[in-house]
């Protein structure tokens, strides 16, 4: 027999469409004369501090007699309680915002994040906890990976409040598919489905196919059912890595074939691969979980760089596109980098650890100040990978090591008894795997800003990236528009930041004549580099003129491309990654 639940939650949605969740918590033999319990700040895997307390309302608590008992709130998510035995508090949260992050309740469904959800008892989220779903409509069902108790009655348990706190329920109208690969159970949930041009037959063997990937990668699936719970709206999009499931949230209309499916597998493969990279292999400043602050680690380029990489590869290896998608996906995040000033500004480390106020909240200077561990992650870990084969690769060039096997090392020595690890031990590892000193990479491009060096690590596999400004592009002043002409982001030493234009100015005119966002490129189009022009524009309701020395259009073109001639060497590297040779 388990043991009984230190606490019990039910959950209620009696008006779904007021989007309104009603949790009832009780405690049960609690001993001491005050009790004190907390509402999480932020959900593990999305590393901002998004207050959850703020939407909760309508908080009481009473004793087993139900008669009120004193109460006090002592803190922005904390509240305490005078009371000894059983102790029930009730409180409800509004839910209505559609993310994986946070609680959505409509007339047709109730999606709900353990995090976002269940208070905790603090020293005592060790303890065993029961959750009950009390369904509003008979033709509601729950999806949840949590283990059920009695079905009937919809009550499921969780070994812990960090496994509580780490589970999404869908509870609701939906769809559910279960399949089955390498003999461990899976199930996908979607809700939202109606309408949509959802792929059912062939995301199903295309999942499968991903996993049987991932899983050769790691050499083992470490659940026993695992969930897939898809969110279908008109254009909202996010993911969030579970222990036993993934929350996903995708446009209803944007799985047409191509890039739409293409880059929705690749968000399953970025989730499905967090079940190793983050859930149970993760930084040593979050092994363990603190709800009510943040926790820093310089450690994100590993565990969403290093999966944004992977989450491209993947599908590759399960033969779902080809290795010139692959480049042409790699392309375009050189791209993205390599138009984004703040590359030369944040390191990787840097980023990592101020996610808590930069990387969630942009402001008009992002682009010029910051740079994403998502994004240069995942090329910093691609150059890493293509180092470590090219390291590893002996004279008749057959397969060598790779970053593969830097991840399997890791995921033998901290993943499966799941302790954190540190940058020291992932450079460690890497020695490991290839005997080679890797310090200068971590200096170059993670602690530091250098720029990447695409070209000295494509070349041995017979490769090269190619710069290019679009043809007849226009002289450009480095500015950014949000709809309309007002201006959204100057770029850093841009002619327009010189002449004093700002973000939240409004553009009126060029050279005196009136000019729309739509005609701004062809505007710029009758000057050349270096021609002065007026523009004329409101700077805090003052109407200002200035003169502005265009400067060339910048680079905005990055492809990888082969070289013009290829050595066997170059070939058998090129196959042994993309699994072709490319002609």
């Amino acid at each position: 027999m388990p043991p009984s639940p230190f606490a019990t939650y039910r959950v209620a949605m009696p008006q779904p469409c007021c989007h309104r969740l009603v949790v009832c918590l009780t405690i049960h033999h609690w001993p001491g004369e005050d009790l004190e319990v907390r509402l999480p700040v932020w959900s593990p895997g999305s590393y901002l501090v998004r207050e959850y307390a703020r939407l909760l309302q309508e908080f009481a608590a009473t004793d087993g007699s139900d008669r009120p008992l004193p109460w006090q709130k002592v803190a922005k998510n904390s509240w305490r309680i005078a009371g000894t035995g059983t102790i029930r508090i009730r409180y409800v949260l509004f839910a209505n915002e559609l993310t994986v992050r946070t609680n959505h309740v409509d007339g047709t469904h109730g999606s709900f994040l353990g995090s976002a959800t269940f208070l905790y008892v603090p020293e005592h989220t060790h303890l065993p906890l029961e959750v009950q779903v009390y369904l509003p409509d008979p033709g509601w069902r729950v999806a949840t990976p949590l283990p059920c108790v009695d079905g009937e009655n919809q009550v499921y348990r969780a070994e812990n409040y960090d496994a509580l706190a780490d589970t999404p329920f869908e509870v609701g109208v939906h769809q559910r598919h279960d399949f089955e690969v390498l003999g461990k159970q899976h199930s996908w949930v979607l809700w939202g489905a109606e309408g949509s041009n959802v792929p059912g037959d062939r995301l199903l063997a295309d999942t499968a196919a991903i996993i049987e990937a991932e899983a050769q990668l790691f050499g083992e699936l470490p659940y026993d059912h695992y969930w897939f719970l898809l969110l279908l709206s008109g254009d909202g999009y996010g993911g969030l890595e579970h222990r036993h499931s993934c929350a996903l949230l995708y446009p209803r209309l944007g799985f047409r074939a191509g890039d739409g499916y293409f880059k929705f597998l690749n968000l399953v493969a970025h989730e499905f691969f967090h079940t190793w990279n983050v859930k149970r292999l993760r930084p040593h400043a979050l092994q363990h979980y603190d709800y009510d602050r943040e926790t820093y680690t310089h450690s994100l380029w590993l565990a969403e760089g290093v999966t944004s990489y992977y989450d491209l590869v993947m599908p590759l290896r399960a033969k779902i596109y080809d290795g010139r998608y692959l480049l042409q996906r790699l392309s375009e995040s050189i791209t993205r980098l390599q138009t984004t000033p703040g590359r030369r500004v944040q390191s990787l480390y840097e980023s990592s650890f101020d996610t808590w106020i930069k990387l969630y909240r942009p402001d008009a200077n992002t682009a010029n100040s910051q740079v994403s561990y998502y994004l240069k992650g995942e090329l910093v870990a691609w150059l890493l990978d293509l180092w470590i084969r090219a390291q590893t690769t002996v004279a008749d060039a057959s397969r060598g090591r790779s970053l593969d096997d830097v991840l399997r090392l890791l995921w033998q020595q901290f993943g499966v008894a799941e302790v954190g690890y540190t940058e020291v031990d992932v450079q460690a590892a890497v020695v490991q795997v290839t005997g080679c000193d890797p310090g200068f990479f971590w200096q170059q491009y993670l602690q530091g800003t250098a720029e990447l060096e695409y070209n000295a690590y494509l070349e041995p596999f017979g490769l090269q990236v190619q710069m290019a400004t679009m043809a007849g592009a226009a002289p450009d002043l480095g500015i950014r528009f949000q709809g309309g002409t007002v201006v959204k982001a100057v770029l850093a030493d841009s002619p327009a930041e010189r002449a004093g234009i700002c973000p939240g100015d409004e553009i009126l005119a060029l050279n005196g004549l009136r000019v729309s966002a739509a005609e701004w490129r062809d505007r710029l189009s009758d000057f050349a580099v270096g021609d002065v022009v007026t523009v004329t524009f409101f700077a805090d309701r003052r109407l200002v003129t200035a003169s502005v020395a265009l400067a060339a259009p910048p680079c905005d073109r990055y492809a990888i491309g082969l070289l013009p001639q290829m050595t066997p060497a170059q070939k058998q590297r090129q196959l042994d990654w993309l699994g072709e040779v490319l002609c």
